[in-house]
């Protein structure tokens, strides 16, 4: 996107942290979070590796480099970044405790310390900061940087329901007595009316996971594609062809074939005009693939095992370590679910090797989170199920809502 004349777009979400850098940088740190956003890990990493350290301790390429290594689930780097960032922001921020940026690196840190090593203390000490914070400010005053808080207070509970029983939890911002919706959903509807529609996107995917059916995520879902409208400083087509691909995906779960192949239809239209497509995608090119198993699966014609390890070996190639991590998942659970026609036929060696692969990536990315859920998974627990990330797939939950997490790994 050599030729964006910025702020004309702009695919990043913190632009108020912008002012930091020079064109040059932003030019840069837009065409990482481009390639983050369609699943090009290499070439956003590379971008972020080739910064010199006078740019890369800035906070806006801090938490987009910090977020890039989340979503492709590389958490033991993620929290290195993340670290060197907070303690260059303290080193000109002497006293300034409670400033937003902080906070949401203390918010991050926070999160990866539960994904690497099961602790749990600063989700509790992070979660209190953060309503401290946030509990009382108007849903029309939050900035980019607290809307990015906002979507960490709502992904912190999902670690601690697993990890160390479910904490207290109220709201952000505050919900009317007689409003049906959470407060993330009045703060994803208000940044869809101001045309804020890169963050309204961000918080999509946590917002789902509170809805109470299906039909309350395809209304999100269009609500946000809906608000597409010109003229806009937000990448229109990335958005709709984004939105389009969540609800083939569903569609494809629910076994719905007209639907899917509506959706993908467009999301391939959406994505691969000029705009959208400057660069390749291996978002398009995944998800489509992982929907085709989704539906064949919802067919009751599979997939087998073979299917989900071929998955995972393409996505090891392009360095989307998550849905590897989901397709060895999948795999593994079809050498051994007793509703499963290939298990009987599958050896101890073959599942062994399955098993043994999966942990050694959870072990190379920093996760004894994931390895453990993983492991009860598919030892016969099969209620629980591995939260995920924002930016790449649906998984967060909200107490009182839901009493254990949902598979919403798309």
């Amino acid at each position: 996107m050599e030729d964006i004349a910025y702020p004309t777009i702009a695919y990043g979400s913190l632009l108020s942290l912008y002012h930091e850098l020079d064109l040059s940088t932003i030019l840069l740190l837009e065409k990482a979070i481009v390639h983050r956003s369609l699943r090009n890990y290499f070439e956003s990493l590379a971008i972020f590796d080739a910064l010199p350290t006078s740019i890369a301790v800035k906070t806006a390429v801090v938490l987009e480099h910090t977020w890039t290594l989340v979503a492709q689930y590389r958490f033991r780097e993620a929290r290195c970044i993340a670290e060197r960032g907070l303690s260059a922001f303290r080193s000109k921020s002497v006293g300034n405790k409670d400033h937003g940026p902080t906070i949401l690196l203390r918010a991050l840190l926070a999160g990866l310390d539960t994904l690497i090593d099961g602790s749990t203390p600063r989700c509790f000490e992070s979660m209190q900061e953060i309503y401290c914070w946030l509990s009382g400010v108007p849903t029309d005053d939050f900035t980019d940087v607290q809307v990015w808080t906002v979507n960490l207070y709502y992904y912190l509970p999902t670690l601690l329901s697993t990890a160390a029983g479910s904490p207290p939890f109220r709201d952000i911002p505050s919900v009317p007595a007689n409003s049906p919706s959470s407060g993330i959903s009045l703060l994803r509807k208000h940044l869809q009316r101001v045309g804020r529609l890169n963050e309204a996107l961000f918080l999509l995917d946590t917002e789902m996971a509170l809805l109470p059916n299906k039909d309350a995520e395809i209304e999100a879902m269009e609500s946000v594609r809906s608000a597409c409208i010109e003229p806009s400083t937000q990448p229109l087509t990335y958005i709709e062809g984004s939105v389009a691909l969540k609800l083939a995906l569903m569609y494809a779960e629910l076994g719905d074939d007209e639907g899917y192949r509506e959706e993908m239809f467009n999301a391939a239209a959406a994505l691969s005009v000029p705009k959208a497509s400057e660069f390749s995608s291996n978002l398009l090119r995944t998800d489509t693939w992982l929907a085709r198993l989704e539906l064949a699966r919802a067919g009751g014609e599979g997939p087998g095992a073979e299917a989900w390890e071929g998955f995972a070996d393409y996505a090891a190639k392009v360095g989307d370590y998550r849905i590897e991590a989901k397709a060895l998942t999948e795999a593994l659970e079809s050498m051994i679910s007793p509703d499963s026609e290939e298990a009987e036929d599958v050896s101890p060696e073959n599942r062994e090797r399955i098993r043994e692969r999966l942990d050694e990536l959870y072990s190379r990315l920093g996760s004894s989170f994931h390895r453990s859920v993983t492991r009860r998974r598919v030892s016969g627990e099969r209620n629980e199920r591995q939260p995920q990330v924002h930016g790449v797939s649906r998984g967060v939950v909200m107490y009182g809502q839901q009493s254990a997490l949902r598979s919403l790994q798309a």
